[in-house]
């Protein structure tokens, strides 16, 4: 027990009390460290500790670290404020993130919670997932040479799309500046274009407003060059992606959710692992390869018993046991011990 207690006391004195998260710039939204925390806010009663995921959950939902416009959370925010994101997204982000906030959603029932979950969810089905089932591993920052020119808006775009008065209502929730919101990384000025970004959650009535004005600058958003994207299919992200859209079948009792689940573990199964039970490491255009890592094996396998847990079919339990009898056979460490 001493353990968790010495691992909760350091993320206290890690927390930013001010802004939630476990660093002071840049910050990462490193979801394990949440679910740790509802863990032992549960065994212990530690309000603290839910305190601490609560108030990161949230800053990290109105920040510029999330997207606004077409859901999905970035990489990482540059600044503390969780405003200036590094605009790359990374497909273990969305599950892990996923996983967090439907974890948290268990304990509190707060909606919000849920909400943010579906959300990203659907990013993901819509930009990240091949028509085999897999999922896709990232997309670019970068687009037309510079970073964020896809997600960064100019008043004057939000005002043409939206009319002047849907456009002012959304310049002003979101917190555009006509200067531009931000300084630019490179120049340390602002340079007229603007994160979206909130500084309070949204009431119902704004949101039923905000919905179809989103929808409408996500529509004018699609016709700009968009940044590439990393349509690697990895074993070890795929896992982690298999396991949020289980447990958010379980969870918010979405149906869809489980027939994704279930239609990704089938292709990894059926395209990257081998006739002798092996797993390999990544697919792209036809072609698996690449020996597989610990971590492939473990989050798959962890993805493989969500799914059972899900749909109760027991193919995919009896596909975890193997793969755990794999991974222990290449990986443990029978002198030292550890993997």
């Amino acid at each position: 027990p001493s353990l968790f207690e010495k691992a909760r006391a350091q993320y206290g004195e890690r927390y930013d009390k001010e802004w939630g998260g476990f660093a002071m710039r840049p910050k990462f939204p490193v979801a394990p460290n949440f679910s740790f925390l509802l863990r032992h806010h549960l065994r212990t009663g530690d309000a603290e500790s839910l305190a601490m995921v609560e108030k990161t959950l949230s800053e990290i939902r109105r920040g510029g670290v999330y997207d606004h416009i077409g859901h999905g959370i970035h990489r990482y925010a540059t600044d503390r404020e969780w405003l200036v994101p590094h605009f790359e997204k990374m497909l273990y982000d969305q599950a892990l993130y996923v996983i967090a906030s439907l974890e948290a959603y268990q304990v509190n029932g707060d909606e919000a919670h849920a909400r943010n979950a579906r959300d990203v969810l659907t990013y993901v089905t819509r930009d990240m997932t091949s028509v085999t089932g897999g999922f896709y591993s990232a997309e670019d920052a970068d687009s037309e040479g510079e970073e964020g020119k896809f997600y960064t808006w100019k008043n004057a775009e939000v005002l043409e799309v939206l009319g002047p008065e849907d456009g002012e209502f959304f310049l002003k929730t979101y917190r555009f500046q006509e200067e531009g919101n931000f300084l630019d990384e490179a120049t340390h000025a602002k340079n007229g274009t603007n994160i979206p970004h909130l500084r309070a959650d949204l009431t119902d009535e704004e949101r039923t407003r905000l919905e179809p004005l989103r929808q409408k600058l996500w529509e004018r958003r699609e016709t700009r060059v968009h940044p590439q994207k990393d349509d690697k299919i990895l074993t070890d992200w795929n896992g982690l992606m298999i396991s949020a859209y289980a447990r958010a079948a379980q969870v918010l009792g979405d149906k869809a959710d489980a027939v994704i689940a279930t239609k990704a573990a089938d292709f990894v199964l059926s395209k990257l692992a081998t006739e002798d039970g092996r797993l390999l490491k990544r697919y792209r255009q036809g072609e698996a390869g690449l020996t597989a890592h610990l971590e492939d094996y473990a989050f798959l396998i962890r993805g493989l018993l969500d799914l059972y847990e899900t749909t109760f079919d027991v193919r995919y339990f009896e596909k975890a046991v193997a793969l755990q009898k794999t991974l222990d056979e290449l990986f443990w460490d029978e002198k030292e011990g550890g993997y």
